[in-house]
């Protein structure tokens, strides 16, 4: 197998364009020759403090440089990256770090006490190294040890398939589970979307939503210097800021946003909507959760540009599917499979399906033509051998969500398999629930979800936000689905609610929804 190490991309452009401009961040700039020095000095600290190839350095801080030259650092000693979501609480923190066995953790000061919460019942854990928190006790400052380290170190030579980076799952269907991806995985897929948006190194991206989520990683700051061009990182999203800056560094891709955003921008006030310049925009992708099409066309009619849907995932990694760049689009799908991927529809017994059924969506390598074996999903599941068997049955990774292909080889999904509602032995699929409501104008967002009754075993319910000043009742609604659908796709309640629980991706975790509809069931049942 030929030697490689992601680091050696960042090298890579250090060498052949010293000064071109790789990173800007607020008022800061970096070129690619500040990039890798910067990644060198994180590398040569973490060697001083023992840390050696295969040992797990987790990252947990908002979106910062810092975030990268440590990923880079990481890397180029032949380590693996853990990312932390930063939303998460002390216990939830302890669950990866102590499941990741991670050696080092480099973390924002202002998240610090969350790991001191639970340093005690990690004994793997020899080094907190903390990023604006000089003398805090019991860490080490990141200022520190990166100003007293040497900015020269050339990465370690690195097996394609040796792992350099564990991200988890967002649980939104039960524990977290450490997705584990290799050099080779990760190069593969960033080739294919540098090939697929016709990237080069006159582009200029954005990345908008948190990188310790490995897609936006994945498709800002790691394909930014796969390719060797610039990247605006923004510590946070805003609609405000998000469209001034497309405008004022004539952003050209987008490739990491959520249906979120587009809500939030064709809902801007007038004074700021009239700067929107979407001019220099090739190409805006809109993943994480499914959009609802009015929204889509809503966005596309205002402002005069088309986006692309897309599909994928943490384990996956990255994008599976997008909508074709210059064809036919279809609303309801999440565009056509990339070509080094072969997509499949299986049955309950993992029986392919033909074209047009319903089943749990698969994914893995082609077998024939010139991308032919080159798919790479995760590896494994981080000491879960059990859950990795399930996963990659027959060397096809089970997504988990369930779709069909049309004729034209269009993705549609459906659902989560484990967000399917049973209702008296019936499927009732939430998407197509939600499908209808986002139809009535009042709605801004809305999710279904099976809570338990006694007699059909489960029946959907709607959770509704409305848009500001709407009004309506919850027959409305019942009477709406009712009108369109199968009387056992019909709505058992409806419950009006002012925000949802989300995960770091603004999507709905809907399994928070029903524990608690379980536990309001079980506490009447009680009494």
């Amino acid at each position: 197998m030929t030697a490689m190490n992601l680091a050696a991309y960042l090298e890579r452009n250090a060498a052949q364009s010293p000064e071109k401009l790789s990173l800007i961040f607020k008022d800061r700039r970096y070129t690619y020759h500040d990039y890798d020095e910067q990644a060198s000095r994180v590398a040569n600290a973490l060697r001083k403090l023992g840390v050696e190839r295969g040992d797990r350095v987790a990252i947990m801080m908002p979106n910062a440089p810092e975030f990268l030259f440590t990923f880079y650092g990481i890397l180029k000693l032949g380590a693996i990256a853990v990312g932390v979501n930063v939303l998460l609480k002390s216990e939830e923190t302890w669950y990866i770090l102590d499941n990741s066995q991670a050696k080092a953790i480099v973390v924002s000061a202002s998240l610090l006490p969350i790991v001191q919460a639970v340093r005690d019942r990690l004994p793997d854990l020899q080094h907190i190294i903390v990023l604006g928190g000089e003398g805090a006790e019991g860490s080490l400052s990141y200022e520190a040890l990166t100003r007293d380290s040497s900015p020269k170190c050339t990465a370690v030579q690195s097996a394609p398939d040796e792992r350099c980076a564990i991200f988890y799952t967002s649980g939104t269907t039960g524990v977290p589970k450490g997705a584990v991806h290799t050099h080779e995985s990760i190069a593969v897929q960033m080739d294919i979307v540098k090939e697929r948006f016709s990237i080069t190194e006159q582009d200029v991206l954005t990345t908008v939503l948190p990188v310790f989520l490995l897609s936006i990683l994945m498709i800002g700051p790691i394909l930014t210097v796969h390719v060797g061009t610039t990247l605006y990182l923004m510590e946070r999203y805003t609609a405000v800021e998000f469209v001034r800056h497309i405008k004022e560094w004539k952003i050209s891709l987008i490739l990491g946003a959520v249906p979120t955003m587009y809500h939030e921008v064709t809902h801007l006030p007038d004074e700021i909507a009239r700067e929107v310049d979407f001019s220099s925009l090739r190409y805006c992708t809109c993943g994480g959760s499914p959009i609802p099409p009015e929204l889509r066309r809503d966005f596309e009619g205002r402002y005069a540009f088309r986006f692309l849907n897309t599909y994928g995932g943490t384990e996956m990694p990255c994008m599976v599917t997008t909508d074709p760049l210059d064809e036919e689009r279809k609303f309801d799908a999440v565009g056509t499979v990339f070509p080094h991927i072969k997509i499949k529809i299986v049955d309950d017994d993992d029986n392919e399906l033909p074209l047009g059924q319903i089943g749990e969506i698969c994914m893995g390598p082609r077998t024939e033509g010139p991308y032919a074996g080159l798919y790479k999903p995760l590896k494994e599941y981080w000491r879960m051998p059990e859950a990795t068997a399930e996963a990659l049955k027959g060397g096809f990774f089970h997504s988990g969500d369930l779709g069909y292909i049309d004729e034209d080889n269009f993705l549609y999904i459906v659902d989560r398999k484990k967000d399917m509602i049973i209702r008296g032995g019936y499927n009732v699929y939430p998407k197509e629930l939600e499908t209808v409501l986002y139809e009535d104008p009042r709605v801004q967002e809305c999710t279904v979800v099976g809570v338990p009754d006694s007699r059909l075993g489960e029946v959907p319910k709607a959770f509704i936000m409305l848009c500001p000043g709407a009004q309506a009742t919850e027959q409305e609604f019942i009477d709406m689905i009712r009108e369109r659908l199968a009387k056992y796709k019909q709505l058992g309640s409806v419950e009006f609610v002012n925000s949802f629980p989300r995960n770091a991706l603004g999507k709905i975790l809907k399994r928070e929804l029903r524990d608690q509809e379980r536990a309001k069931a079980s506490q009447i049942s009680v009494r």
